[in-house]
């Protein structure tokens, strides 16, 4: 029955977006606004942009993507018209197609081609009810308008019919998906209209005013967000970068961070005689200095079994506790070890957390792990995005990629 269900709910959503799709012919001939292709330079870049846009798109917290195609097609409608409108929507779905290798011919992409022309059709109605002639300062209010009835509009014809009855979901995850995408829509909107009135100044150069803003910043943290296997790096290099990453967690400013670069450094160089009283002793009269003083104690356990003190809990340095933490996380999964996966190392550090190791620090290094790109073709990737400095949140949204 439930089966039955599913497939009477899915053919009402193709009918529904099927009928909306045929019913774009007779609205783009008899209803729409005129379009104009007087200008194929400005249809040709923003064209180029919404392709770059659609292979660098920015993870969403309700589990969807967002890019620059909806201000980039309002661009087209403010220069152009509804049709080169949706045609800068549909051009980078033919492609990432082709390129992917996905199917076309599918249902999501049938609920995309109804939003995309109705939102265009709906939008230039409202510029043409606004009388906008040109794209003076004077149009920004009506482009604004315009802007935010292309986002109710695609919303509306697709994701409000295509989630719900297709997907199976309830229309609460709707809801949910249309919030997360209201204050980033805001603002490139936003972007886009100003970029439109610009283009009334300056011609095409205003496009690359918007894909310095815009469209450049999401193409560099797609790059910056490329992961890279931690068994690559060299122990020190893996230990350094999970200290790091660990120090931001818990919170150690610009100036802390630097002296924990030290402490792991030092502490690597004295691997061989690490937790010995009479090395520990020689060493620091040699270099008395804070840092070398607290590499000595990184062989130190949380319940006070290690050495060379035999300290316990909080009364080992803070440095120490990380680097203890880091480097068995590096000799667990860098070069010259067995290279686990992230989710085994975390398991040996869960194993020691109590005994060995500061249980806040090991829970730090379950939080770096959630925010890192973790995949199945890349199980312990290096944690490049802490290194990057990125916001927290950032982080988390380029990880769910």
């Amino acid at each position: 029955m439930q089966s039955l269900t599913t497939s009477a709910r899915r053919r009402f959503s193709l009918a529904l977006h099927g009928s909306a799709v045929v019913a774009l012919i007779p609205a783009f001939l008899w209803i729409a606004p005129p379009s104009r292709w007087d200008r194929p330079e400005l249809l040709l870049a923003l064209l180029a942009l919404a392709v770059i846009a659609r292979f660098h798109d920015v993870p969403l917290s309700a589990g969807i993507h967002f890019d620059a195609g909806m201000a980039l097609a309002l661009i087209a409608l403010a220069v152009a018209g509804p049709l080169p409108a949706l045609l800068v929507d549909l051009f980078p779905m033919v492609v990432g197609a082709v390129v992917l290798r996905e199917p076309l011919v599918r249902a999501g992409n049938l609920a995309n081609v109804a939003a995309y022309g109705w939102k265009a059709i709906a939008a230039a109605l409202v510029l043409s009810l606004g009388a906008v002639d040109g794209l003076a300062a004077t149009a920004a209010p009506w482009l604004l308008l315009a802007a935010a009835t292309q986002m109710l509009v695609n919303v509306a014809v697709g994701p409000a019919i295509y989630i719900p009855l297709w997907l199976g979901r309830p229309f609460a995850a709707f809801l949910e998906m249309f919030a997360a995408t209201v204050p980033a829509a805001a603002v490139m909107m936003s972007l886009g209209t100003l970029t439109a009135v610009l283009t009334g100044w300056i011609g095409v150069l205003a496009l690359a005013v918007f894909a310095l803003i815009a469209v450049l910043p999401q193409s560099a943290l797609t790059y910056a967000a490329r992961t890279k296997p931690a068994g690559r790096l060299e122990p020190l290099v893996a230990t350094q970068r999970y200290a790091y990453a660990l120090a931001l967690h818990l919170g150690l400013d610009r100036h802390e961070r630097r002296h924990l670069a030290r402490v792991a450094n030092v502490a690597f160089l004295r691997r061989a005689e690490a937790g010995d009283p009479i090395a520990y002793a020689c060493a620091t009269l040699r270099d008395p200095s804070r840092a070398s003083w607290e590499a000595g104690h990184v062989n130190e356990w949380w319940n006070g079994a290690g050495g060379p003190a035999g300290l316990r809990g909080a009364v080992t340095p803070l440095t120490s506790r990380i680097v203890a933490v880091a480097d068995t996380w590096s000799a667990l999964t860098a070069r010259g070890g067995p290279q686990l996966s992230h989710a085994e190392a975390l398991e040996e550090l869960e194993n020691a957390s109590g005994a060995r190791f500061d249980p806040q620090i090991v829970l730090a290094a379950h939080s770096v792990v959630a925010e890192e790109r973790v995949s199945e073709t890349e199980p312990a990737p290096e944690p490049r995005l802490h290194t990057l400095r990125l916001p927290a949140q950032l982080r988390r949204a380029l990880a769910s990629v």
